[in-house]
């Protein structure tokens, strides 16, 4: 199978992006050395599951819908992590004095993640002859909860837009917290055997 090499390239610049940025802010504040080793190891750890996962993929003869996801997975991951790490070392400089923009920009890159996350749910659905039984009340559990997480991923991005953000934190936490209920509520009724009306003997006629 050939990977998509675009979104490959661009996870791959990001994540070095972002290890530029990690060395930058160690450099402009060595006294807090700790604190930027772990996101430099985060990033090495990404680079090393992109160049895994292009390996598996180049020889993958089958669906391998999982590795695919990965790179889209670590270009989230690296603007969530470079954004503030960016904001860091612009704080450094004394170029930008705004404290909360970067917890806003990570709050919309995460709703930004979860409408990514609903909408790719329903195109990966298996086809309904590979299924066992209750093909269509699988389908329909997945595309519902692409719906669920797309709506929450909408309204955590605008609420983190739009809100405070101590009112964005606690409507965020509400939404996720309404789409993990909805979400095992669901697979609770997929998990739950249907009961099926047996069908009236038509070898023999009714008693009169």
């Amino acid at each position: 199978m050939v990977p998509n090499s675009v979104m490959f390239r661009a996870a791959s610049a990001l994540t070095v992006v972002g290890i530029v940025l990690v060395v930058a802010n160690w450099y402009a504040r060595p006294e807090a050395a700790l604190a930027w080793m772990a996101p430099l190891a985060i990033f090495a750890v990404m680079l090393a599951a992109l160049r895994l996962s292009w390996r598996a993929l180049r020889r993958s003869t089958g669906n391998a819908t999982a590795l695919r996801g990965i790179p889209i997975a670590v270009v989230f991951a690296a603007l969530m992590m470079g954004i503030p790490l960016a904001l860091s070392l612009a704080r450094s400089y004394s170029i930008v004095d705004d404290i909360d923009l970067g917890r806003r920009s990570t709050g919309v890159l995460v709703g930004a993640f979860l409408v990514m996350l609903g909408n790719v749910m329903p195109k990966n659905l298996p086809p309904l002859s590979s299924m066992r039984d209750d093909a269509a009340r699988q389908q329909a559990f997945q595309r519902l909860l692409g719906w669920t997480w797309v709506l929450c991923g909408l309204a955590s991005a605008i609420t983190w837009l739009a809100l405070s953000i101590d009112s964005a934190e606690v409507t965020t936490t509400m939404l996720m917290a309404t789409a993990m209920a909805v979400t095992i509520v669901q697979l609770l009724r997929l998990r739950k055997p249907r009961k099926i009306n047996p069908l009236p003997d038509l070898n023999y006629p009714p008693r009169v």
